[in-house]
């Protein structure tokens, strides 16, 4: 569940991790002779550390043992219990063994910068209900720890251990807030940050322990009548929470700094080491929606960040600055594309990633007051000029007549205007995520440029109820999720089509992955005189079915507010289903597991509805796109039923 245009290194870690073997390889490709020292700016396991368990899921990178530099041992966990070992040996010394009922982790968990302590959890999930998945080599059926909207979650408890003595203490939690993630330590080892959160994130503590004594000091609360900083607030999601800069703590100035949407949108505010506010470091006057903080000189106290800054184009990205000690803000850069900005350790230059449709892929020096230097590296223009695009961006009028929307069109590169086209939306809908593409990295536009080189124009809409154009934008849809977010996007289909005869709006095809598969068979039920076709990926079918992502965005638990969730559910309507639909999943999907797809298809069954194709892929995890049958089927289905 992702941004767009946040914390790149991310992709660079999921490349290696993916090896991304779908999207014709083109994202891989261009990326080729990237600078290595970007690359090694992300945080890797040490080599030699042994993988424990999957991620949170199995298409993310795994839960490996924790190496500590200074004390040069490794902490890991093996049947629940937490062990230590030797740099040079691969016998482990038990630590300690886990409560009754409970495990040992290795997930967020930290040593102390001095090697003494180490933060750990013990987790409980003999409540939470089981899903299963099937791997294909072996052939292997797996049970999973799976919660859904509403049921029991795991209980994480967090210990500090004193590794040379095997002490623990327990940090203690508030059962209200079940959420809680380890953010760091502090340089002197004496004390831990946590930020934790109520299940439907109206509410964050970030709090400071004492490493010896357990006992806890509330730095800063914040509540909301709506959900605060979103899905990296759920378990799992601790490494994108701190690298997502939403605290940053500046120990040899006892303050911090901190990301609140509290006036609408997101800014900076700066704090005292008792969580005073000290002053806003950012405002929208000046620098509009700060996107996220790109890196912190301590020795001349300055802060970057990223930020939508202008309000023609609310998704246009600019490098901006902002002093520690002394009010006011910079702007830094004046450039298109602007996909993240790097600096290295000596902190003089800075180096500018622009990616742009439908050429510019490169790296900008510029001098720290933002004078540019040279262009060290630029993507192999032979590699673009292979994969075409012809593209246009145009901005369309909401639902409601006075929000401007922004889409996206794909045309073939043989484009003829005298003919007419079918027409496929590819659609998302979730607040947490756009999808209008606006750099060349996006596998999604890999995909969909293949199918539009048959023949089809495809079309991106990023309608109200998505992100990074403030908070009463993205919470359009809040409480009311699938309910609404539909009218502005075929209104926007509708207005674009006004303008290009061309587009055939009487042959207009859905697709969605995962929560965008759920919005692209809604669009086949909701609107079955408009949409004639839907291929769907890895789809979740009803909200109240859905994993527990969904409870802050409806904004309570099913048995809290039924009616909400019987609202936005769509298994109801499946007798208004008229258009062919594809139907894949994998069955090692841990994400969305395939079990909702067989429900799906079930219930197809009992309305006598046959109009439809359900292709399982033997061993396939959520990322179904990686196997090399999928983006010829898809495009295949899409000629088959709209040309």
């Amino acid at each position: 569940m992702k941004t767009q245009n946040k914390i790149f290194i991310i992709f660079l870690l999921s490349v290696a991790f993916l090896d991304m073997v779908y999207s014709q390889n083109v994202p891989r490709q261009l990326m080729k002779e990237f600078p290595s020292w970007i690359n090694e700016k992300g945080e890797r396991p040490h080599p030699d550390a042994k993988i424990l368990e999957n991620g949170l899921f199995t298409h993310i990178a795994p839960v490996t043992e924790l190496y500590s530099d200074s004390n040069k041992k490794f902490a890991g966990t093996r049947d629940g219990k937490l062990y230590l070992r030797n740099q040079t040996t691969d016998s482990i010394k038990i630590l300690l063994e886990p409560d009754h009922d409970w495990y040992w982790s290795m997930s967020n968990a930290m040593w102390s910068p001095n090697g003494i302590y180490l933060a750990s959890k013990q987790i409980d999930d003999s409540k939470v209900p089981e899903i299963e998945i099937i791997k294909s080599n072996p052939k292997e059926t797996i049970k999973k720890k799976y919660s859904r909207a509403g049921d029991a979650l795991p209980e994480h408890r967090f210990y500090v251990i004193n590794v040379k003595t095997g002490d623990k203490v327990e940090v203690k939690r508030n059962e209200n807030l079940p959420y809680i993630h380890l953010l760091q330590w502090s340089n002197d080892s004496q004390e831990l940050y946590f930020l934790m959160s109520d299940r439907l994130l109206k509410e964050v503590l970030l709090i400071s322990v004492d490493a010896k004594t357990g006992k806890e000091t509330i730095l800063l609360s914040e509540t909301s009548d709506t959900y605060l900083i979103g899905l990296d607030l759920l378990q799992g999601y601790s490494k994108r929470l701190i690298d997502s800069k939403q605290v940053v703590f500046l120990e040899d100035r006892n303050q911090f700094t901190w990301m609140s949407e509290r006036n609408g949108y997101n800014q900076i505010y700066l704090y005292d080491d008792l969580g005073n506010l000290v002053r806003p470091l950012t405002t929208f006057s000046e620098n509009r929606i700060v996107i996220s903080i790109v890196e912190i000189d301590k020795l001349n106290d300055w802060i970057y960040f990223k930020a939508h800054a202008n309000k023609n184009d609310p998704y246009e990205i600019q490098l901006f600055r902002t002093n520690l000690n002394n009010p006011g803000i910079e702007k830094i850069t004046d450039a298109s594309g602007i996909l993240d900005v790097f600096f290295q350790e000596s902190k003089d230059t800075l180096w500018l990633f622009r990616s742009q449709l439908p050429k510019t892929l490169q790296i900008e020096r510029y001098a720290i007051d933002g004078r540019y230097i040279d262009t060290p590296w630029q993507v192999d223009s032979s590699i673009i000029s292979d994969n075409q695009l012809n593209h246009e961006y145009e901005w369309v009028m909401a639902a409601d007549g006075t929000t401007q929307l922004q889409s996206l069109i794909l045309k073939p590169m043989d484009f003829d205007p005298n003919r007419k086209y079918p027409v496929v939306e590819y659609i998302y809908g979730a607040s947490f995520n756009n999808v209008v593409v606006r750099d060349l990295l996006n596998n999604w536009l890999w995909d969909m440029n293949k199918l539009v080189q048959e023949g089809i124009i495809v079309v991106f809409i990023d309608g109200r109820g998505t992100s990074e154009r403030g908070k009463k934008f993205q919470d359009y849809s809040y409480g009311k999720f699938g309910q609404i977010e539909l009218q502005d996007h075929i209104g926007a289909l509708k207005q674009l089509g006004k303008k290009r005869p061309y587009m055939d709006l009487n042959r207009v095809g859905v697709f969605g992955h995962s929560w965008g598969g759920h919005f692209a068979l809604r669009a086949l039920l909701e609107a079955p005189e408009f949409y004639k076709a839907g291929h769907i990926n890895a789809a979740a079918l009803d909200p109240i079915d859905f994993r527990i992502a969904i409870e802050p965005f409806m904004g309570c638990l099913p048995d809290e507010c039924p009616e909400k969730y019987k609202k936005s559910a769509i298994s109801n309507k499946l007798n208004r289903l008229k258009a062919p639909l594809m139907i894949v999943h994998g069955t090692y999907d841990d994400d969305v597991p395939i079990d909702d797809s067989y429900k799906l298809v079930s219930q197809l069954e009992k309305l006598n509805y046959n109009n439809y194709e359900f292709v399982v892929y033997d061993g396939a995890d959520h990322i179904v796109m990686r196997d090399r049958n999928w983006l010829p089927q898809m495009i295949k289905f899409f000629i088959t039923k709209l040309k």
